[in-house]
């Protein structure tokens, strides 16, 4: 090879070269600058909504921090249709400034109909060194299957009402029910004094009545298992309008020959139950009923006396025969004499004879003089 050639073939290399140089200058900032997109997406079975999130990244040569997007588009398919949709977050920059910087990533959210089939977006960026992108980046999903509402039942509650009621004789009514509208059956537990507890479970819609007797009723204190305070802590209300039972009535007579003792109870009265024991010979028992009239007699003799007595009696007083004045042999002889009395408790105007006792409400004395018609109350 001559020198010419030499000198020749060394120009060609070094022309290529500085060639290949300046084409490697040219296209650095065109590679160093792109940007990418991705997108995830997660079904909100309470809505029947899909929810998907977008994110765009840029990347820059060094020097050059901010960036603004020029072109955004989402759209999502169902079938063969396409809408267009926006993103909260990722949207085109107008005017000149550059709202984001490319060391940070723009994320941004859409919420798509369940039934959606498919969805995109599509971008270009725009740097602060006016380099921009001729290519568009975009990212697309596909769902497979449909995001359908799930309806969740509400949890299963109760509804419980307690209705507490006294009656005259101080027993406790307490109504509880469970409202139509409740979902479960309600627990109740009802406790009072002396150690009384009772529970009852009631369906919805239905009620149920527990009797607390009087003695276990001084303070009663209903809950329910799914509430935290008591429907019902405190002393019951008293009854109103009570009507005391009819008044059983008492009377004794003399005759020439007998003491007799009479016990009347109303028909709306109690039962009366009393033991006549005299000085010689046997006790009698008159056990008297609401609605009755009952005698018991005694053979007369001078000195005959006959006491009353009862359960929770303690000052019953004996009952002395006194012979009529107007009696004559074979007459049988005797008459009514003296006042109605009522049964006070404790003697009084100068009434000094014995006390019949009425069981059933507590005993109760009848109070008599000489021949006595009496009356005596609960």
């Amino acid at each position: 090879m001559n020198r010419l050639n030499l000198r020749r073939s060394v120009a060609v290399i070094a022309g290529a070269l500085i060639g290949l140089a300046g084409v490697a200058v040219v296209a650095a900032p065109a590679s160093a600058h792109h940007s990418e997109v991705k997108v995830t997406a997660e079904c909100d079975t309470a809505k029947g909504e899909w929810v998907t999130t977008w994110t765009v990244r840029t990347y820059a040569p060094q020097g050059v921090n901010r960036y603004k997007l020029t072109k955004v588009e989402a759209v999502s398919k169902t079938g063969a249709t396409s809408t267009p949709f926006t993103i909260d977050g990722i949207q085109v920059t107008e005017g000149a400034s550059y709202p984001h910087e490319v060391s940070q990533s723009l994320v941004g959210t859409a919420r798509l109909a369940g039934d959606v089939t498919e969805a995109s977006l599509t971008v270009r960026a725009q740097w602060d060194n006016t380099y921009q992108e001729n290519d568009d980046k975009s990212a697309s999903i596909k769902f497979s299957e449909s995001c359908d509402k799930v309806v969740t039942p509400p949890p299963a509650k109760a509804n419980p009402t307690a209705t507490v009621t006294s009656d005259c004789t101080g027993d406790v009514a307490v109504k509880l029910e469970n409202g139509a509208e409740a979902t479960k059956d309600a627990s109740f537990t009802i406790t009072g004094t002396d150690g009384f507890t009772k529970t009852a479970d009631v369906a919805p819609g239905k009620s149920t009545s527990i009797r607390v007797p009087a003695k276990n009723a001084a303070h009663i204190k209903v809950t329910e298992a799914g509430l935290e305070q008591p429907l019902f802590d405190d002393k019951p209300a008293e009854a109103k309008d009570c009507v005391e039972p009819g008044e059983p009535s008492g009377s004794y007579m003399s005759t020439c020959d007998e003491l007799i003792f009479q016990i009347e109870n109303p028909k709306d009265g109690k039962t009366v139950e009393v033991t006549f024991t005299p000085n010689k010979g046997e006790a009698q028992k008159l056990v008297v009923q609401p609605g009755e009239t009952k005698t018991v007699k005694f053979k007369a003799f001078e000195g005959l006396t006959v006491t009353p007595t009862a359960e929770g009696l303690d000052d019953s007083e004996p009952i002395a025969w006194e012979k009529p004045a107007d009696c004559t042999p074979g007459t049988g002889g005797g008459k009514e004499d003296g006042p109605t009395l009522p049964l006070t408790g404790a003697a009084t105007g100068g009434i000094v004879a014995g006390a019949i006792a009425l069981l059933a409400a507590g005993a109760v004395l009848f109070v008599v003089a000489r021949r006595r018609k009496l009356r005596f109350t609960v």
